[in-house]
């Protein structure tokens, strides 16, 4: 009977053991990612540069004034890079 008992639970602690760990896990450090540019329609982008996404500075083109957008959700989320 013992080992009846061992063939079901030790599975089950395992997998549950692996699914705690692996929600306990998390990628805090931020991914650079290309930063786009809109054209005047909101749902068109074109690539220009990297933004980090570390600090709390607007991501811009190289022309300092062009704010630039992740191109998820149609080009609308703007993003940060940590210098100016």
């Amino acid at each position: 009977m013992k080992s009846n008992v061992l063939k079901i639970v030790l599975p089950m602690a395992v997998a549950a053991f692996g699914l705690a760990s692996a929600g306990s896990t998390s990628n805090s450090k931020p991914v650079a990612q290309m930063g786009y540019h809109r054209i005047n329609n909101p749902f068109q982008c074109i690539a220009v540069q990297n933004c980090d996404e570390l600090g709390g500075f607007a991501c811009k083109a190289p022309d300092g004034v062009t704010q630039l957008y992740s191109p998820a959700i149609t080009c609308n989320v703007p993003l940060t890079r940590s210098t100016p």
